[in-house]
């Protein structure tokens, strides 16, 4: 087992509220961290991970928790700094679940509630150097496979990415001198599946529209501006890849999508052509390869969402069935104690 030195590893430090900071530095100093860049506000933080090549950032996320979550979503999308696969810890000081289940979501390696004691957090630290999750890509999700076993029913399949923050503190000389052909490859890895998977996303809402027809009528409108915007970063993602003829296609996409209107009179074959021309776009990017492989995953998110739909609208109609009656029983009551004194008095 390789010794570990955390003296290494360059360590970026934000935090807003001094008193804070300085607290956690010196529970990373503790720790056996020296390289410690300390920054106090999102520009600042921003700079230093465009600038430098931190092995780890640690975050505080209570007081600026959305733009926090943006930036986590920023780095891993490649559209901040130079290594998507940063070890990313974010602290917070809030208990609320929603807070913490939105720090998860947004692709950061683990979340730790303060106050945390010097002991726990190295813990934590250690378990994202020897034990690191792969990562996972969905149309909405770039970061750490946190699905259970039950759970891996879709074929998104774990990438290993680079590790600097391993590599550093063990000293790995090999793994830091390929470093960076390893997130080149690894980012290539993600770009693919991105794409994929928001091709993907596009064809699951075609397909959801056009089962209205055979499975009964789905309680949703076709989200036609959600459609543009997957349309807009599928060309996004093919351009930075210099896919030119998918970018074509994916413009082609983007025209016909705007031919849709407001989606709810959309012609069943302007649905299908955008469909094909999404499928077209990742085969264009993929040299060839198409969606075909997903063709059994797309079918069960369609159905699943359909089960859940008309679950949801049930629910809402029955909902609003209880409250009708509730407000019926109550002008009932209202009328029979308006009444009540003059029958009294009739039969006086």
């Amino acid at each position: 087992m390789a010794e570990i030195d955390y003296a290494r590893a360059p360590v970026l430090l934000f935090d807003p509220v001094h008193v804070n900071q300085r607290t956690t530095r010196y529970a990373l100093f503790e720790i056996g961290f020296r390289q410690i860049e300390c920054v106090a506000s999102l520009a600042d933080l921003k700079s230093a991970i465009a600038d430098s090549a931190p092995a780890m950032i640690v975050a505080e996320s209570s007081a600026t928790d959305t733009e926090i979550f943006q930036l986590v979503r920023g780095v891993r999308r490649s559209e901040v700094g130079s290594n998507p696969f940063v070890v990313m810890l974010l602290t917070t000081w809030s208990r609320d679940t929603g807070h913490i289940r939105k720090a998860i979501e947004c692709g950061a390696d683990d979340v730790i509630v303060r106050p945390f004691s010097t002991m726990f957090a190295e813990e934590r630290v250690r378990t994202l150097i020897k034990g690191r999750k792969d990562f996972i890509v969905t149309s909405d999700y770039i970061g750490p496979d946190r699905r259970k076993d039950a759970d891996r029913s879709t074929d998104a399949v774990p990438i290993s990415v680079p590790n600097f923050l391993k590599a550093a503190v063990e000293n790995d000389e090999v793994a830091l001198n390929n470093g960076r052909q390893h997130v080149q490859e690894a980012r290539e890895a993600v770009t693919s599946e991105r794409v994929r998977r928001v091709a993907m996303r596009i064809v699951i809402s075609v397909e959801l529209e056009a089962s209205k027809e055979t499975g009964g009528k789905v309680p949703i409108a076709l989200d036609v501006n959600d459609l543009q915007r997957a349309a807009r970063e599928l060309r996004a993602h093919v351009i930075r890849a210099g896919r030119r003829e998918a970018a074509e296609v994916a413009e082609a996409l983007i025209d016909q999508i705007g031919t849709l209107g407001d989606g709810r009179n959309a012609e069943k074959g302007t649905l299908k052509l955008v469909k094909e021309l999404a499928m077209g776009s990742y085969a264009a990017f993929a040299n060839g390869d198409t969606i075909e492989r997903s063709k059994d995953e797309i079918g069960r998110t369609v159905s699943n969402l359909r089960k859940r739909l008309q679950a949801r609208a049930e629910a809402v109609k029955r909902k609003a069935q209880l409250a009708a009656s509730e407000a019926a029983a109550q002008t009932a009551d209202d009328a029979g104690q308006v009444g009540s004194p003059a029958i009294k008095r009739a039969a006086m």
